[in-house]
């Protein structure tokens, strides 16, 4: 018998975490969200994986665009952080007036000034309990080497050195 939800949370607020904006894009329907669930899965070929639950907006249009991106924080990025997570559904909501963002090369926008960008196609989709591990092979990658990266730990952001 699995440990009680509260438990897992408790312990799993002590497992600190990059964190990122993951976009994804359509025709000219954009969506994104806040994530710390994700990591990388192979370097040959190069390849992520990002869980997102089933409920949010983005997880559909990934699924049907087969396109996304992971935009790695920066530490100046935290109000960012804070507007994609909310989860207001409203189809009104353009959450991308906040931020500089431009049209990647795989159609998912790409946050302008992150740590890194990763540009994905949708290689794989695993249904998980609430979420879904999406699997994406790396079309294009970018990074800046001095960095400062924005982490998230027992419920609050922290900058790591750059």
């Amino acid at each position: 018998m699995p440990v009680p939800t509260a438990h897992y949370i408790a312990g799993m607020r002590r497992l600190a975490a990059g964190v990122t904006i993951v976009t994804t894009g359509l025709g000219e329907l954009r969506a994104g969200l806040t994530a710390t669930s994700v990591c990388s899965l192979t370097a040959e070929p190069p390849r992520l994986l990002v869980c997102v639950h089933r409920d949010a907006d983005t997880h559909d249009i990934i699924l049907q665009s087969r396109v996304f991106a992971v935009n790695v924080l920066v530490s100046s990025q935290r109000e960012l952080a804070d507007h994609f997570g909310r989860r207001d559904t409203s189809p009104a909501l353009d959450k991308f007036v906040v931020g500089e963002w431009a049209r990647g090369s795989t159609g998912a926008p790409v946050l302008l000034g992150a740590a890194a960008n990763f540009e994905c196609v949708l290689v794989e989709a695993v249904e998980a309990s609430t979420h879904t591990i999406l699997i994406g092979e790396i079309e294009e990658a970018r990074f800046d080497e001095g960095a400062s990266a924005l982490v998230y730990h027992d419920r609050t952001y922290h900058r790591l050195p750059g």
